[in-house]
């Protein structure tokens, strides 16, 4: 394969770099708890997330939202991912130099490839409605 299929992403029309991507573990530092409670920490942990970072997308956020409400039992995908992705597309209506990001976040197995399951997730979504305009600085 080459490296270089790995960092381009089809974001709907939009062709798109991946400039980052993270796995972490969601359970890192809960030293005691429940699938409910887990639910509950990693729904406050996206809330915050978006709140601090503009332009991001949380994959499946309904179903997690429904998820901390309910009493579930059984424990969620335990790796956190975020990737960073960039593309030179910008919105018509913007007369200056620079370039569009989205931060796109999920939860899945260690299972999982996440460049795989990024091309899942980013392939139908709307770049132009998510993604946000960063001008270049001089």
């Amino acid at each position: 394969m080459n490296p270089d299929e790995l960092r381009s992403y089809q974001v709907g029309p939009v062709q798109a770099e991946l400039r980052s991507l993270t796995v972490s573990d969601d359970r890192e530092g809960m030293l005691e708890g429940t699938p409910h409670l887990h639910r509950r920490f990693r729904l406050m942990g996206i809330e915050k997330a978006m709140a601090a970072t503009p332009h991001v997308y949380v994959h499946d956020l309904d179903k997690l939202r429904a998820d901390a409400e309910g009493h579930v039992e059984e424990w969620l995908p335990r790796e956190a991912v975020r990737a960073r992705l960039t593309s030179w597309w910008t919105p018509e209506d913007v007369a200056e130099f620079g370039h569009t990001e989205l931060s796109v976040m999920w939860f899945q197995t260690a299972a999982q490839d996440p460049f795989a399951q990024l091309a899942t997730i980013v392939r139908p979504l709307d770049w132009a409605s998510l993604a946000g305009f960063i001008p270049f600085d001089d």
